[in-house]
């Protein structure tokens, strides 16, 4: 693929969200004070976040069929959990309280709510009676123990996650925890 075309590829993925995001992740990058006692345990946060959302997007064959394996069987919205997750990691990483307390309002006013309402009319038009089925028995943020018992036999694929594009995301997760790293040695 010629530079050009990269290009052009990588601008059609700036949208509003992805804009807001990079402003908050400079301000964060710009107002760390890393610690080691809190990058530790920030660090581990914002793994298990990506980690969650490597699972859920290798799982994820979206608008193709109602997804209901992998975290999808115990918890409706873990890419969400996964993002709220890494927020968390990065705003302990770089213990800056005001992001973390940003993000969570962020994250359970505004992002929550407007994608709840802007995805469930697609799931319904897009899955039926399955997608109500699911969306009653399976709870939004607090995984429920045991599997969705309506769940598929779609295993995680790489494929199917790199398909959704979560390998750059795992790729600027890593990224902003080496740069925090090196603000942190320095």
């Amino acid at each position: 693929m010629a530079f050009k075309e990269i290009l052009k590829y990588k601008l059609t993925k700036v949208t509003m969200r992805t804009s807001v995001v990079g402003i908050i992740v400079v301000i964060l990058f710009r107002w760390a004070k890393p610690e080691l006692a809190w990058f530790i345990p920030g660090a581990v946060v914002a793994v298990m976040g990506e980690a969650l959302r490597l699972w859920a997007a290798g799982h994820l064959r979206k608008n193709k069929e109602l997804t209901t394996t992998g975290p999808y069987a115990h918890v409706k919205n873990p890419l969400y959990i996964g993002t709220l997750l890494i927020t968390l990691g990065y705003s302990a990483m770089a213990k800056n309280i005001y992001i973390m307390i940003a993000g969570f309002a962020w994250f359970f006013i505004y992002y929550a709510p407007y994608k709840k309402i802007q995805e469930n009319e697609k799931l319904v038009s897009s899955f039926g009676e399955g997608w109500k089925e699911y969306d009653k028995a399976v709870p939004d943020y607090i995984p429920r123990l045991s599997a969705y018992p309506g769940k598929g036999e779609n295993r995680w694929s790489y494929a199917v996650a790199k398909e959704n594009s979560e390998h750059e995301t795992a790729v600027g997760v890593f990224i902003g925890i080496m740069a925090l790293v090196y603000i942190l040695l320095h």
